[in-house]
C-alpha cells in the first residue's frame, strides 16, 4: 500500500511539473466523458418528459382506431363499444367516442383557427388530468345525449377573446354556428396560438351533426385498473375481431404500452449516442499512451538511478501506470463535472431539465480509469524493462 501512495505522490508530482502538457493529455478524456454525460443528460430528459405527457393522458388509457376499409361489410359503431363496457365491468370502467379536427373560432371582431375535440361526458373519468377547468362545468350526459351546441374552450381563447375573463355564459361561433361555453380548461403551457391550449371541446353527438360525421373511427377506454390494462387489450382485440370477422382494420394502444415502448426506443438512442461519444474516449486513450511514451524517454536517466538504488521492475511498472490512471482518472472527474454543467445550460436553454444519471456517471468516470489502464500498460512496461546500466548512460 505504501508503494502505491508513494507511485501516487510522484505521478501528481510529474503531473503538476508539466501542467500544460497535462491538461491537453487529459483533454481527449474530458471531452469524451463530458459528451457523454451531456447526451445521455439530454436524452434522459427527453424521455421523462415525454413519458411524464403520456402518463399525465392516463397509464390506464385505452384507445381503438377503426380505418376505413372500403370491401368491407362489417363495421364497428358505439354500440358495439357500448356492448364491451357493460359486459366487462371487471376490465373497463368507462368509453367516450372521439372526434377531432379544426374550426375557426370568433366572437365579436376576433376570429383564428383553433383544435376541435369532441367527447362523451365519461371522457372526464378517462382522462381526469386532461379534464381540469379553472372555471364552468365539463360535458353532461344531457349535453350528449340532446346534442347540445355547449363547449369548454381552452385559455388561450379565454386570454385572446374575452381578455382574460371568465368566457363561462359567453358564446363563440365556429364555423359559423354559435355555441355557449360552459367551462375553462386550466392553462397547460404556454397558451400560443400552436400550444394545447388553443382548443375547444363539444359533445360527440352535437359534433357528429355539426361536422356532418356519419360515425366514429377512434374510442378511448379507462381500464378499471393499471394491471387491467394488458387484458383488457387482449379482450378489446378478441371482440373486435369477431364482430369484424377479421383481425386486421383496427389498432388496440394503451398508454403503458407507448410509455414503454417510447423508453425503450430512447434508452437504445442514448446508448448509440453514448457510444458514438464515447470514441473520443478511444481517442484521448491514445493521446496519453503517446504522451506516457514520450515521459518515459524523458525520464529514462530517472528510471536507471531508480533501478540503480534498488527500485525493483513492479515498482517502475506501478509508478508509470499510476502515472497514467490519475492522468485519465483526472480527466474523468473534470469531464463529469462539466458535462453536469453543460447539461444544465443546456436544459435551460431549451426549456427542459435534463436527467443525469448517477449510474452513466459511475460508468463514464469507470470506463476512464479502464482507459488509462489500457492504454498506460504499454509504457509502463517499456519503462520496467529499461536495462539500468543503458538508462544510466543516456543524456
Amino acid at each position: 500500500m505504501g508503494k502505491i501512495f508513494q507511485s501516487f505522490k510522484m505521478s501528481m508530482k510529474s503531473i503538476l511539473g508539466n501542467k500544460g502538457r497535462s491538461a491537453l493529455t487529459m483533454l481527449g478524456i474530458i471531452i469524451g466523458v463530458a459528451s457523454v454525460i451531456i447526451l445521455t443528460g439530454i436524452g434522459g430528459g427527453a424521455t421523462k418528459v415525454i413519458s411524464d405527457s403520456m402518463a399525465e393522458m392516463g397509464t390506464k388509457l385505452i384507445t381503438v382506431n377503426m380505418m376505413f376499409q372500403r370491401n368491407s361489410t362489417r363495421s364497428i359503431g358505439i354500440e358495439d363499444m357500448q356492448e364491451f363496457l357493460e359486459d366487462n365491468p371487471d376490465l373497463v370502467s368507462a368509453m367516450s367516442p372521439t372526434l377531432s379536427g379544426n374550426v375557426t373560432a370568433k366572437s365579436g371582431r376576433t376570429n383564428f383557427n383553433t383544435s376541435l375535440s369532441a367527447y362523451d361526458s365519461s371522457y372526464s373519468e378517462i382522462q381526469p388530468n386532461a379534464a381540469k377547468l379553472s372555471s364552468g362545468r365539463f360535458l353532461s350526459d344531457s349535453d350528449v345525449s340532446n346534442r347540445r351546441y355547449n363547449c369548454i374552450v381552452g385559455s388561450y381563447i379565454k386570454e385572446e377573446m374575452f381578455g382574460g375573463l371568465d368566457p363561462v355564459g359567453e358564446t363563440i361561433k365556429l364555423n359559423g354556428r354559435q355555441f355557449n361555453i360552459i367551462g375553462c380548461y386550466e392553462e397547460t403551457s404556454n397558451s400560443t396560438e400552436n400550444s394545447s391550449d388553443n382548443k375547444v371541446t363539444i359533445p360527440y353527438t352535437t359534433a357528429m351533426r355539426f361536422l356532418k360525421q356519419a360515425r366514429m373511427n377512434t374510442f378511448y377506454f379507462a381500464a378499471t385498473t393499471e394491471d387491467e390494462v394488458e387484458n383488457a387489450v387482449t379482450a378489446l382485440e378478441s371482440f373486435i375481431t369477431k364482430k369484424l370477422g377479421t383481425n386486421t382494420g383496427f389498432m388496440v394502444n394503451s398508454v403503458a404500452e407507448m410509455i414503454d415502448t417510447l423508453d425503450e426506443m430512447m434508452g437504445t438512442m442514448t446508448t448509440m449516442l453514448a457510444g458514438i461519444a464515447a470514441i473520443s474516449l478511444i481517442v484521448g486513450g491514445i493521446g496519453i499512451m503517446n504522451i506516457m511514451t514520450v515521459t518515459v524517454s524523458e525520464r529514462t536517466r530517472e528510471i536507471g538511478i531508480r533501478k540503480a538504488i534498488g527500485a525493483r521492475t513492479t515498482d517502475i511498472l506501478l509508478q508509470f501506470l499510476i502515472e497514467s490512471i490519475v492522468l485519465s482518472g483526472l480527466g474523468g472527474i473534470v469531464g463529469i463535472i462539466f458535462g453536469i454543467i453543460i447539461a444544465a445550460v443546456v436544459g435551460n436553454i431549451i426549456s427542459m431539465q435534463t436527467v443525469v444519471q448517477t449510474d452513466m456517471v459511475i460508468l463514464s468516470f469507470t470506463f476512464s480509469i479502464v482507459i488509462g489502464v489500457f492504454f498506460g500498460i504499454a509504457p509502463a512496461r517499456r519503462a520496467a524493462k529499461l536495462n539500468p546500466i543503458e538508462a544510466l548512460r543516456s543524456e
